[in-house]
């Protein structure tokens, strides 16, 4: 535990989205559906920090660098799953943005 307890709160989520979390429960991916629903969460939340980190001219400028002699690649390996899905989910998200807005332009 950190420096705060822990917060115990009741979410209320669709039923189509608890489906999924019960399937990948049974699929031994989680123990719980809380811990799936703490997995997403905190997934989430590390999307939303590199959604704006991405926005960052020097962040991007060391991402360039790295791209040079195949460095990124040993960047990746130091990533954690959860990073790593997290880097491509916002690629995704940058793409379908950038997709829609070529259609209305």
């Amino acid at each position: 535990m950190g420096k705060f307890p822990d917060y115990v709160t009741s979410v209320r989520i669709p039923f189509d989205s608890w489906k999924e979390l019960n399937e990948k429960k049974e699929e031994k991916l989680f123990k719980s559906i809380a811990e799936g629903v703490l997995t997403y969460f905190l997934l989430g939340m590390k999307i939303e920090k590199f959604k704006q980190q991405i926005k960052d001219p020097e962040f991007l400028k060391s991402i360039n660098e790295l791209k040079h002699n195949d460095k990124i690649f040993e960047w990746l390996e130091t990533l954690t799953e959860s990073q790593k899905e997290g880097i491509s989910f916002a690629i995704q998200i940058d793409r379908e943005n950038h997709h829609k807005q070529e259609k209305f332009v």
